[in-house]
């Protein structure tokens, strides 16, 4: 009978042992998780004119953010090019406008502000830091 009991305890402490090692290694994996996604960089557009502005990132095959309404930004997170070029475009009353491009580091944060009115004289500011 003693017999019995140590297995049972000895199973006992390998199951919690078993389940400690398996939470630790989770941890672990989460924690080193954490710090590569903490690493890219947010790219984020915001629409400060008369207007709705958009991204689009030319070298993810012309992936784009959604329009953002007037008075409103949007953020996307990124983080494979050390350089890539980002169009940025303006929208009103179906119109779709040009407003330039720029090159940014995606694991930086980078921030487009689009100013101006359409018609008129549109325009976009670029922040990094």
């Amino acid at each position: 009978m003693a017999k019995n009991v140590q297995d049972r305890r000895g199973g006992w402490r390998r199951a919690k042992i078993v389940g400690l090692l398996a939470a630790a290694a989770t941890v672990g994996t989460l924690v080193s998780a954490s710090p590569a996604f903490a690493s890219t960089g947010t790219t984020t557009v915001c629409s400060k004119g008369n207007y709705g502005s958009q991204l689009v990132f030319v070298d993810r095959g012309g992936f784009a953010t959604f329009v953002v309404s007037p008075g409103h930004c949007s953020s996307v997170h990124f983080g494979k090019y050390s350089s890539e070029r980002v169009n940025v475009y303006g929208y009103k009353s179906g119109a779709k406008v040009f407003l330039g491009y720029a090159f940014i580091n995606d694991w930086k944060t980078s921030t487009f502000n689009t100013y101006g009115s359409i018609p008129g004289s549109p325009y976009f500011k670029l922040s990094v830091s």
